[in-house]
């Protein structure tokens, strides 16, 4: 591609080669700070994204370039999901360009075209439904209600499967820099080596049941049994999904579709309804691909299109 000088935002100047070129690839995946599969996922998408601008001389691409190449991959026959992976990334990276002053966000909000499968088998909690399902267990003073309660804000903050909640420990918490973590032993995992952070609130629930327990090791486990054919015992997963889908109960919850796994789907669908970027929420989930994550992208995606609700307006009138 030839050499040429473009004027961005904030009266920048740089070469196109340099931020249409290999070298910015790498600076982008580095920023994204994501695990080596998604960075190499990320890597295609950006160098396809390229190609389609060298092959077409794009030097200074604008909105339509983006959307006709977006139209271009799905005449391609390219799978929803992979349309979809290919926007999501080009979209963080013109952001990020942004960010760093080198050209302007021109992909903000590009709509993908294509119906991809955003369905899972269990539904997440509504916002109101999650305050309700808190304020419900909290509001008892046991050391089961307290057990109880800091169970299911650890899953509903920060999206933990029930085995992750069995296998913690006491020293398993961790104060880093003023902020703090529980190491966890996900799925498929043969050691305790990744993290999730835990929000004040959630801390100072999980001190007040400790506090109640009395005095416990560093390698005791975090959430123990108060029944008394196994007290003091490892709370194991049954007993987590049992007593989680027994308070979904008492708030009115009770569906098939609502389970202790649904507090994971609530902690994405809430992070990303609030903002969050899809690599922060993958690292939050501890997914390996973020083709994971974009099921919930797209579960909040199909959560705003209000589209029927316009043409209802429209035939009946606005209430």
């Amino acid at each position: 591609m030839t050499m040429a000088v473009m004027t961005v935002e904030n009266n920048i100047s740089v070469k196109s080669s340099a931020v249409f070129g290999e070298n910015i690839v790498a600076r982008f995946v580095n920023f994204a700070g994501v695990a080596d599969k998604s960075a190499a996922t990320y890597t295609v998408a950006i160098r396809q994204m390229f190609k389609y601008f060298h092959g077409n001389n794009i030097v200074n691409p604008v909105r339509a370039d983006l959307e006709n190449w977006r139209d271009r991959l799905i005449e391609g026959g390219r799978s929803a999901s992979t349309i979809q992976l290919y926007l999501c990334s080009a979209k963080l990276f013109f952001r990020w360009l942004a960010q760093e002053g080198l050209y302007k966000n021109i992909a903000d909000n590009l709509k993908s075209r294509v119906k991809i499968s955003h369905e899972h088998k269990k539904d997440a909690l509504t916002a109101k439904q999650s305050k309700e399902l808190l304020k419900s267990v909290k509001g008892k003073n046991s050391l089961k209600d307290k057990r109880n309660a800091a169970v299911v804000a650890l899953m509903v903050t920060a999206g933990l499967r029930t085995i992750e909640v069995s296998r913690a420990n006491v020293g398993d918490i961790r104060e880093i820099n003023g902020a703090t973590f529980l190491y966890v032993q996900g799925k498929g995992r043969s050691e305790k080596a990744e993290s999730v952070r835990i929000a004040p609130q959630v801390v100072s629930l999980i001190k007040s049941y400790l506090k109640a327990r009395g005095n416990v090791s560093a390698d005791s486990p975090l959430f123990v049994s108060t029944s008394n054919r196994c007290k003091g015992a490892r709370l194991d997963t049954q007993s987590i999904r049992k007593m989680i889908k027994a308070n979904l109960r008492e708030i009115g919850l009770d569906s098939s579709r609502l389970t202790a796994h649904s507090l994971r789907h609530t902690a994405a669908t809430t992070m990303i309804l609030a903002g969050v970027e899809l690599p922060q929420v993958q690292m939050v989930l501890r997914h390996r691909s973020i083709n994971t994550t974009m099921i919930y992208n797209n579960a909040v995606e199909r959560l705003k299109n209000t589209a029927e609700l316009s043409a209802a307006d429209a035939i009946f009138g606005v209430a």
